[in-house]
Formats: C-alpha cells, sequence, structure tokens
C-alpha cells in the first residue's frame, strides 16, 4: 500500500468536505480504495453534469488526479494501474508547474506496473530532479536505475532517500537488494509495512498470488513473448490496450482470442500451456458445443464460436453466439470443463448488456455521441475512437467500474436477422419494414464487471438513448425484437428517478399456437436470471402481458431467483408451479409458470 494522499491547493473539483470524506477512507495498512474511487467518480459525474466544472477541467486538476492514482495504485490490479496511467497525462502541466514529486512518483509507478519502463523512467527522474526532497521518488527512482544497469546511481537514490527518513524499512531494503543484484520485480515484492512484509516474504500472506499477479506484469521477457507468438500464429495483435487481443487462423476462418495480460505478464505464461491450448481449441470447442446440447438443453444449429479468453489464471471461456443469444463455456487451466457452476447449468451469470441502433446510413458523430451522454446524464467519455479496417469504429470507456462501448459496423446486421426480429413486434406494425432500410449499425454493449447487473442495465438505456440522438436513426434492435425510437426514449424515462426502465431491458413476446397464447420473456439472461415462458394460455393478450411483465418486474426488482419445484402467487391460496426445462420459444433452459386460471 502506498502512503496517504498529499492535499494540494487550488481544486476546481474537490471540495473541503469531498478532501474529508476521502481521508476518512484511508488506513495506516490498508484503506477503502473501490469506495474512494467510486467516490470520485460520482463526484465527476455530479459536476460535470450540474455545470460545475468540464470533464476536460476534471481531467487537468492536480488534486483529483493525486487522489484517483493514490486509489488506482493502493488497489494494486493491472487494470488500474492502467486506469492511473490513462488518467495522469492530462494534469502533468499542473504537476510541473507545481514540483510536484508525488505526482511524478504515482504516474512512475502505474507506467511501471504497465510495463512501460522506459516513460517510468522518464517520469521517476523528472520527478527527484523536480522535487528532490520528496522521498518516495528516490524510491522509484532507485529501482528504475538498478534495473537499466545504474547500479552507482540506484545506491545514490536509496542513500538520498535514508537521508530524508533515516532508517526506513523500504529504503534499508532497497539498499541492500541493490547490492545483492535483485531484479525490478524481485524488489517490487514487498510491503510497506515490515510486519505485513515479513508474512509475504515467510509465503504466509493470503494475497501472495495477486501480488505476483500484478508484478508480473512489469518486466516483458521478449524471447519468451516472440515464442507464444509464433505458436499462437497471429494475423493480427493489439497488445496493452489494457490486453493482448489478436485474431487467429481457425477452421478456414478467424477467431478473436484475448489473454486478460498485458505483453510482460504474456510472457511469463508457460509456452507448453500455449501451444497445448492451439493444439487442443478445436477439441475444446467440440466439448463446449457437446456441453450446450447434452447438458444445458440447447441446439447447436446457428450455433458459432465467437471468442475465446484466457484469464490471468489461465482458466478459460468459450463464447458461443447465435443471434443476440450468448452462451459461456467454462475451462479450467488444466482444459477440462471447469467445476465451477457453468452458466448454462444453473443460472445465467448475466454478461453483456447489448442493443443494435440500427443507422439508415452507415456512419455516425462520435463527437456528438460524447456530448449528448454527456447533457443527457452527466457521463464523461474521455477516451478517442479508434478506427477499424473495415471502416467503422469503436469508442470504449469506463463507467463507475463497468465497460462500455459503441461500435460502428457500416453494414447491415447479417441474415436479415434484424428485419426477422422486428417482426415480433406487434406493437409497430411497420417494425420489419423500416428495419430492412438500415444501411449501418452502432452496437452498443455493457461489461458490469464487478457491478450490480441492475446498474449496467441502467447504463446500456442512457448510452442507447444519446445513440438514438445520431441522425439517421430508424431503430433499436434489443431483447429478440426491434424498438421504434420514439417508443424507447419514452420508455427510459423512469431513470430519471433512479428507476429501471423495465420495458427498454425485458421484451414481452406473445404467439399463438392451437392450444392457446403463449408469451415469452426476453433480456433475463443478461440479468443473470432464466427467461420466462408461459404456454397455452387460455388469455388476452393484453391480460397475458401484464402477467409476464409483473413476474419480470418482481424477479429483478426483488432479485429473486426462480427454482425448477418452487411456487409463486399474488395472493395467499395462489399457488403456481415453477418449473425449469428446456425452452419452447428460447434456445436453453427456461422457466415454465402457468396462467392462473379463474379458480386459481
Amino acid at each position: 500500500m502506498e502512503r496517504q494522499a498529499e492535499a494540494q491547493s487550488g481544486s476546481v473539483v474537490l471540495r473541503e468536505q469531498d478532501v474529508s470524506a476521502l481521508e476518512n477512507m484511508c488506513g495506516d495498512t490498508s484503506g477503502y480504495f473501490y469506495r474512494m474511487l467510486d467516490y470520485l467518480d460520482q463526484r465527476i459525474r455530479d459536476g460535470v453534469r450540474l455545470g460545475t466544472f468540464t470533464e476536460e477541467q476534471a481531467r487537468a486538476d492536480l488534486d483529483l488526479a493525486l487522489w484517483y492514482s493514490y486509489a488506482c495504485n493502493n488497489i494494486g490490479d493491472y487494470d488500474y494501474y492502467y486506469k492511473a496511467a490513462q488518467w495522469m497525462p492530462a494534469s502533468e502541466r499542473a504537476a510541473e508547474a507545481a514540483k510536484s514529486g508525488v505526482w511524478y512518483y504515482r504516474y512512475a509507478c502505474a507506467l511501471m506496473y504497465c510495463g512501460r519502463l522506459e516513460e517510468a523512467r522518464h517520469y521517476a527522474e523528472a520527478g527527484v530532479a523536480l522535487d528532490p526532497d520528496y522521498p518516495w521518488g528516490w524510491l522509484e527512482a532507485g529501482k528504475l536505475r538498478a534495473h537499466f544497469g545504474d547500479r552507482a546511481g540506484a545506491l545514490e537514490a536509496a542513500d538520498r532517500g535514508l537521508a530524508l527518513v533515516p532508517g526506513d524499512y523500504e529504503f534499508t531494503t532497497l539498499r541492500r537488494e541493490i547490492r545483492e543484484g535483485r531484479t525490478l520485480e524481485e524488489m517490487e515484492f514487498h510491503w510497506i509495512d515490515p510486519a505485513c512484509d515479513a508474512l509475504l516474504q515467510a509465503g504466509e500472506d493470503e494475497s501472495e498470488p495477486e501480488k505476483r499477479m500484478s508484478i508480473a506484469g512489469i518486466c516483458c521477457d521478449q524471447n519468451s513473448l516472440e515464442a507464444i507468438k509464433a505458436a499462437l500464429a497471429p494475423t493480427a495483435w493489439e497488445a496493452d490496450t489494457p490486453y493482448c487481443t489478436f485474431q487467429i487462423p481457425y477452421q478456414g476462418g478467424s477467431l478473436t482470442g484475448r489473454f486478460f495480460l498485458n505483453e510482460a505478464a504474456l510472457s511469463k505464461v508457460p509456452l507448453p500451456w500455449v501451444q497445448e491450448l492451439v493444439r487442443r481449441l478445436p477439441e475444446l470447442d467440440r466439448r463446449g458445443r457437446t456441453f450446450l446440447a447434452a447438458q444445458a438443453g440447447l441446439g447447436t444449429e446457428g450455433l458459432s464460436l465467437e471468442w475465446f479468453a484466457v484469464l490471468p489464471d489461465r482458466t478459460m471461456r468459450l463464447s458461443y453466439v447465435r443471434g443476440q443469444d450468448q452462451q459461456l463455456v467454462l475451462f479450467d487451466p488444466d482444459f477440462s470443463l471447469s467445476k465451477e457452476d457453468q452458466p448454462a447449468l444453473a443460472k445465467s451469470e448475466g454478461g453483456a448488456f447489448l442493443a443494435f441502433v440500427l443507422l439508415e446510413t452507415p456512419a455516425w458523430d462520435p463527437d456528438q455521441f460524447r456530448r449528448d451522454l454527456r447533457d443527457l446524464y452527466g457521463i464523461p467519455c474521455l477516451t478517442e475512437m479508434e478506427e477499424r479496417d473495415d471502416g467503422g469504429s469503436v469508442l470504449t470507456f469506463e463507467v463507475s467500474g463497468m465497460v462500455a462501448a459503441v461500435s460502428l459496423y457500416p453494414s447491415p446486421v447479417p441474415h436479415g436477422e434484424a428485419e426477422e426480429n422486428a417482426a415480433h413486434n406487434y406493437m409497430w406494425q411497420s417494425a420489419a419494414e423500416t428495419a430492412a432500410r438500415h444501411q449501418g449499425q452502432l452496437l452498443v454493449t455493457v461489461l458490469p464487471r464487478e457491478r450490480d447487473h441492475r446498474e449496467a442495465a441502467a447504463l446500456q438505456v442512457k448510452l442507447v438513448c444519446a445513440a438514438c440522438c445520431q441522425s439517421g436513426v430508424l431503430g433499436v434492435y434489443a431483447n429478440g425484437t426491434v424498438y421504434q425510437p420514439e417508443f424507447y426514449l419514452n420508455c427510459a424515462k423512469p431513470l430519471e428517478d433512479g428507476q429501471l426502465p423495465l420495458p427498454d431491458l425485458v421484451w414481452i413476446g406473445l404467439y399463438r399456437r392451437e392450444s392457446g397464447l403463449c408469451g415469452y420473456t426476453d433480456g433475463l439472461r443478461s440479468f443473470g436470471k432464466d427467461e420466462i415462458e408461459v404456454l397455452d394460455a387460455q388469455a388476452e393478450p393484453g391480460d397475458l402481458h401484464s402477467f409476464l411483465l409483473d413476474l419480470a418486474s418482481y424477479v429483478l426488482h426483488e432479485d429473486v431467483t426462480l427454482h425448477d419445484g418452487e411456487t409463486i402467487g399474488y395472493t395467499e391460496d395462489q399457488y403456481l408451479p415453477v418449473s425449469r426445462s428446456a425452452g419452447v420459444w428460447h434456445s436453453g433452459m427456461t422457466l415454465k409458470i402457468p396462467y392462473p386460471d379463474n379458480e386459481s
């Protein structure tokens, strides 16, 4: 853990009460750093929404940058070091003017853990030159000097630090390890508190695996990395943004893969394991399909393997997609099916919220989207748009720990899928005809990460509403249908009162067969819930629609998980049985609940 943040003056963002609240989240050897980051993000959103300051002013604010990097660096996870490294540059001019050694120290630290060692050394040296009386700048400079072969300079930095804080545990340890010729990653394998560090060195610290994982992202073994890339044989490679994402040849086409690591950490993955992954990928694909068909009640027709991902602990996820339906199959590091609950066997784990905003022409204005998102909801989007080779583009950013992305695809949704599903919208007669005119699409997605799915759902609707402000929007393809834009925007109004706009998130579908009227929900899976079906009801369409909407509202607002064999009812003497089996309308498992007859 890094030392407590040092207050500056002249912040346009942080008020006295904000600083007091943040200081209360700090501790001697631990702190509430996720809470601190949430507090800062909320303060930024509120200030931008109220017009107290702009997002550009927030980015350039030195005091805010110090607290932001303090929270991120102390979380000690690669993702948050990356977040700090992305945040800091806008405040560099203010840091230089203030000769803020702490700013340079924190930025150098974030850069180092992102594997950007040359830049880290530059900022560490700039920091001690500007503010030689800030001791911890010498700590970072000493480690980086040693890494780059300047042993004398490293010892001098350790001595400068000891002159400022005589007898300090970190500097005495650093001096000893420089003399012993330790590597940079070995020098980083410490805690500030001597007692805590003693447990770490003795192998008695429960957080040791996480510590080693974060350190793995510092130094890249280039020979090992090149061997791993040769084993993968990628046709495209994107490194450290923040992860390694690539395309590899697969069964006559190409497949997207991702290691949730930067190149430095990836270079530590054993080469034989990567070679085995490549060799066994077709086998894993077959086993994934077999699992979905045999164990989860899913047919495999039209199911395609879209991507695979390897997590830092070498567990894997294979993602299969059919239309808007996504299924994940999990594998352990030994390539066996994961012993954890598989998403398709138990309840859905939930995943990305996604929607396609259908465009009359294959073009959009990302700057307008940023302004609309800010003006409507006070959400800053500060990242730059990335162009793709196919003429499309993508805007990826983070909101309160969730990942959001808006991607332009300059072509219609393939295979007439949008038009086919638009026909399910019984409230918009020209839905299919209108959807057929689209020539481009904005794919809007939100990944909840560790946040509540309801927070992600609300963010998803906000992003779609901002995207609907673009010119030439024809419809919103989501939840197995195509919404009329005006209808979608009108249904989003409950967001103003902090409520979920249920009709935008769960579609209530209706169809008729010989035995009666049938209905289904489409959208509950994104929340980690099973979809619900009502079969062969003797009911009017409006009544069945209301019944299903009430069920969906109950499940989401009360966060209820219904199980096979339970009963549910709206009166004391009503007992409607719940059964779980392969879906009739949906692929996968669904809950079946009968429509109550007059005697129920």
